[in-house]
């Protein structure tokens, strides 16, 4: 198999991952415990945030995927 099949692969694979992560967590109606950071407190807002930008890098990543060039070697 060639890399870029593989990557691309891989890369939907982890995509499909974190859909299925995201959907359960959205799921949950606390999107899990307050965390307290000093002052800073870090809830469900917070946390929507964080799943949002991992859902984004996820589908970044799988767009890249089909940029790669094979190396000539």
């Amino acid at each position: 198999m060639k890399k870029k099949t593989i990557l691309r692969l891989i890369s939907l694979f982890m995509l499909i991952v974190a859909v299925i992560f995201v959907a359960c967590a959205l799921c949950c109606p606390t999107l899990g415990t307050t965390i307290y950071i000093g002052s800073f407190a870090f809830g469900a807002e917070q946390w929507r945030v964080c799943y949002a930008l991992y859902v984004v890098v996820m589908i970044a990543l799988f767009g890249a995927s089909f940029f790669v060039k094979e190396r000539a070697e």
